[in-house]
């Protein structure tokens, strides 16, 4: 072997594994963090985070004293600086509540809640701003009538800028009502949906619309049965009139709360929540095809009892991956969850795999907030930990997609022992880097501050390519792309292709590679380069000839393409 800064080496070919070393991964850390003081409110926080096609960041919250909230919207370049920021106290100088955030076309940024009407009665809020500058371009406040409280959770806009809400109004209970109001801020139809129960268990919620590519509303409900009890409910509506496409129920009668949905590219749409169809608590996840709200298949996971689903995603390469809290002794009174996160399989729903993470000790509270997949084979799952040796603390960790090890974590930590760090959502830019809003709070003062952090891209290519003399050898040359700038590499070579596994006691264990098991050997080992590029010239023996490279970027644990030596 060569020394790891050696820039020229001989290729040589013999059955060697890979050599031991420091099985420790270089953490994962935040290229910058933002935060914003927003006050000391109960309620005071982060609430929605979007991101533009150019990488602008776009938060929303609620910040000010307990005694009065206001609306606080904020975005933020690439590079965590911030552009403007607004607040928004409306004519009821009281309690205003952001709750959604989503972008329309021609650059306008939308944000929904509630604020105050006549007799302190909430009202549905939309705030239109644009979002180059931070302009308010308009303010809606609506109220179906007098006493009567509504809110807006959810906003979405279609590609001609109708703009969506769903939330909630009263009738014989709390029911979920939709709203569509066009670009211009015109309303143009109101649908309520109160399902079977009777009050006082009438307790319905539309959580969240999407907006299929088609321009048709998705609309997700909180809907209790005539049993008392929830279950998942999901209506297709025409965008016209707001009447039904289709509606779908599901749920076993004894109590099934819906979280979060997912549209994919087919059009289907996949929903998870916390279940008790089988009889426990589990996430109940399901698909349902979109053209006609058929549930294509149920799955229900879970450890022990009392298991909460917190976050949803796909990948587009026929995962799906949920994530929660279990408790691991079914004692809630001593406050000990667990992180519990488990892949489906997107086309039946099967389980390929399941990670946990958390201490069984007495309050050492661990809950995961959100769960993100990247189209290079990582997924990521935030939350909070309390587990030692961390304190009221951020995770973040990485695994691997194929088989759910950890390839990596990492830690934000408050500036102070008694500040506090809870992640609150996950969202991706074009580049795949990762954002993660979050709240940040100090137990001395009270405050809250709304935070961003970011983390590079994992999903960049890590491109090899390879000039070799062969079948004689000779000198070679040894080209790469996309690495972790001014990180380590290595360059492994093996005869055969295959999905090698690095073994444990090694840099990067239980990555796979696209490299088989005959004759592995760690070739070369050294700098990435200062931007991640760099060239090797080497010489190849001709019993190398015939073989194959791949690069792994040892800060990140990726690899690189397979590269033939011919």
């Amino acid at each position: 072997m060569l020394s790891p800064s050696a820039r020229r080496f001989t290729l040589a070919c013999a059955t060697v594994l890979l050599a031991a070393g420091s099985a420790a991964h270089a953490q994962l850390t935040p290229e910058w963090i933002s935060r914003l003081p927003v006050g000391t409110a109960l309620t005071a926080g982060l609430q929605q985070m979007v991101i533009d096609d150019a990488g602008v960041i776009y938060i929303t919250g609620i910040h000010g004293s307990s005694s009065n909230t206001d609306i606080i919207t904020a975005a933020y370049r690439p590079d965590g600086t911030p552009l403007w920021q607004r607040s928004w106290n409306g004519p009821g100088n009281w309690h205003d509540q952001a709750r959604g955030l989503a972008l329309g076309p021609g650059g306008v940024l939308y944000v929904c809640g509630n604020t105050p009407g006549p007799g302190s009665y909430a009202n549905v809020l939309l705030l239109k701003y644009d979002a180059a500058t931070g302009n308010l371009l308009n303010t809606i406040q609506y109220s179906s009538g007098p006493g009567l409280s509504e809110h807006a959770g959810s906003v979405a806009v279609d590609a001609a800028g109708n703009v969506y809400l769903a939330g909630g109004t009263v009738g014989d209970g709390p029911d979920a009502m939709i709203l569509k109001f066009n670009a211009a801020g015109t309303f143009q139809w109101k649908r309520v949906w109160d399902g079977p129960a009777q009050a006082p268990y009438s307790l319905d919620n539309a959580l969240q619309i999407l907006v299929e590519p088609s321009g048709n509303p998705v609309v997700l409900i909180h809907g209790v049965m005539g049993s008392n009890q929830p279950d998942y409910v999901l209506l297709k509506l025409n965008p016209a009139s707001g009447q039904n496409l289709w509606e779908m129920r599901w749920g076993g009668n004894g109590g099934d709360y819906p979280l979060e949905m997912l549209l994919d590219p087919s059009g289907d749409l996949f929903v998870t929540g916390s279940s008790i169809i089988t009889g426990f608590n589990r996430y109940g996840t399901i698909r349902v095809r979109g053209s006609d709200g058929f549930v294509l298949w149920q799955s229900s996971e879970g450890i022990l009892n009392h298991n909460s689903a917190r976050g949803l995603a796909i990948d587009g390469a026929g995962g799906v991956y949920v994530t929660g809290s279990v408790d691991p002794d079914t004692d809630r009174s001593n406050s000990n969850d667990n992180f519990y996160s488990v892949k489906l399989d997107a086309a039946t729903g099967a389980l390929r795999w399941s990670h946990s993470y958390g201490a069984n000790c007495v309050y050492c509270l661990d809950f995961p907030t959100s769960v993100m997949a990247d189209s290079a084979g990582h997924v990521f799952i935030a939350g909070y930990t309390v587990s030692s040796p961390y304190s009221g603390d951020m995770i973040l960790f990485q695994l691997d997609a194929a088989n759910g090890q950890e390839q990596n974590r990492g830690i934000v930590a408050g500036n102070l022992q008694e500040e506090v760090v809870y992640s609150r959502l996950m969202r991706c830019d074009r580049a795949e880097s990762l954002h993660i809003g979050a709240d940040f709070y100090n137990a001395n003062t009270g405050v809250y501050d709304m935070s961003i952090i970011k983390y590079a891209s994992l999903a960049a290519r890590l491109a090899l390519a390879v000039d070799a003399t062969c079948p004689g050898g000779g000198p070679i040359r040894i080209e790469w792309s996309g690495a972790t700038p001014d990180g380590q590499a290595a360059l492994i070579f093996a005869r055969n292709t295959g999905s090698f596994r690095i073994p444990d006691g090694n840099p990067c264990a239980g990555t796979a590679l696209g490299l088989g098991s005959n004759q592995i050997q760690l070739a070369w080992q050294g700098g990435a380069g200062a931007n991640g590029s760099r060239v090797l010239n080497a010489t190849a023996g001709p019993g190398a000839c015939g073989g194959y490279l791949q690069l792994l970027d040892l800060a990140m644990c990726r690899v690189s393409n397979v590269a033939r030596l011919e």
